[in-house]
């Protein structure tokens, strides 16, 4: 009969002579193994495990029972052993073989297990899915929240057109204050344009509003030109390193999400609940106060200039002669919206034209008096 197994780890008497000492103490894949000091009695699972793995090939039986008597262990030990292979995929079944099994080498193993982690990891994605969606039915289907916070009136927008439309109506609309949260990438330049606008006009009306974006995003060349223009009507502007979604809070009773977090191109959902819109302020407050103010933000608070850099490349512009049409070509939106971004500064210098505008800004120092350039202010 073989020498035990279990000498290795007990009192000092010769290890198995086909599992050297040294052969288990470091091997690749395995581990390294806890020494086993006069007094354990079992030896470590891992261990023996490994031994078993290396002698497979003569092996014809991988009963616990067989094992045990194979290398002098107890059956639970055994046990043990064949369970830590088996559940490490080292040791699958196989019908073909004599012993039922076959050894799989650990790199393989390790392989498998990825696999079935990133299948397991998909098949939880679709499961938060069909909760989601099911959750949505729900709020949709019955007047959940109804007593002190009201019943929930749940709008399903069905795309990223109708979505940015009911964004802008219900910003334009709000009262009090605005918290927007940019998560993913950034919307088209004529998005953030016709942004820019709304967001003037509530600051314009008094309304607050905060701007929150991740910091990948406030790199956009797009977006920062807007951070910075909003910043200079007044805005609160922050960023930080992560954000878990794009999300729009209208005063305190007004939530618009994406359905889709990646996005907003599967349109969204309108919440109208104080309850669900105060849950989601807390989530916005929660990232806002780990966040930091912007470049521009802090640009602009250190001392706000009459322009903006956006108005300053108009003036300039028109200064040197250059059509309506040569300038939004230039900053890359319609003339429709060149006009309205004018007729808004127009209002702010409290002038009807151009040429009164081009005396106001150089009674300012803003505009060269000689229409040449731009001033410092």
């Amino acid at each position: 009969m073989l020498h035990e197994f279990s000498s290795h780890c007990s009192g000092g008497r010769e290890p198995h002579p086909l599992a050297p000492a040294e052969s288990l103490s470091r091997e690749e894949g395995f581990g390294s193994v806890v020494e086993c000091g006069p007094n354990t009695e079992n030896a470590a699972p891992d261990v023996l495990a490994h031994w078993l793995h290396r002698s497979s090939s003569r092996r014809r039986s991988w009963d616990p029972a067989d094992v045990a008597e194979e290398v002098g262990c107890t059956r639970q030990e055994a046990e043990q052993a064949v369970g830590y292979l088996r559940r490490t995929g080292l040791l699958v079944a196989d019908p073909l073989r004599p012993s039922g099994f076959r050894t799989v080498s650990p790199d393989n193993a390790l392989m498998s297990l990825l696999s079935l982690e990133d299948q397991l990891t998909e098949a939880w994605e679709r499961e938060r899915s069909r909760r989601h969606r099911h959750m949505m039915s729900l709020i949709q289907q019955f007047s959940l929240g109804a007593g002190a916070s009201g019943e929930v009136d749940v709008q399903v927008i069905p795309d990223a057109l109708s979505l940015g439309d009911l964004i802008e109506e219900s910003v334009l609309q709000s009262r009090v204050r605005t918290r927007t949260m940019h998560a993913k990438g950034a919307p088209s330049a004529d998005a953030f344009d016709g942004m820019a606008l709304r967001d003037v006009a509530v600051l314009n009306q008094g309304v607050r509003v905060r701007v929150l974006c991740a910091r990948h995003v406030a790199d956009d060349p797009r977006v920062a030109d807007y951070l910075a223009e909003i910043s200079h009507y007044g805005a609160d502007v922050r960023t930080t390193e992560a954000l878990p979604l794009r999300m729009v809070l209208v005063d305190d009773d007004l939530a618009i999400l994406p359905v889709d977090r990646r996005g907003a191109a599967r349109g969204g959902l309108a919440i109208r609940n104080r309850m669900i819109t105060e849950t989601l302020d807390a989530i916005f407050d929660f990232h806002w106060s780990a966040a930091l103010p912007s470049a521009h933000a802090v640009e602009e608070s250190a001392g706000r200039e009459l322009l903006s850099p956006w108005e300053k490349t108009v003036v300039r512009m028109m200064a040197a002669g250059a059509k309506d049409e040569a300038i939004a070509r230039e900053l890359g939106i319609s003339t429709r919206t060149l006009s309205r971004k004018v007729s808004q500064m127009f209002d702010r210098l409290n002038v009807q034209s151009r040429f009164q505008a081009a005396i106001e800004l150089s009674r300012l120092g803003v505009l060269d008096p000689t229409g040449e350039g731009i001033g410092t202010c």
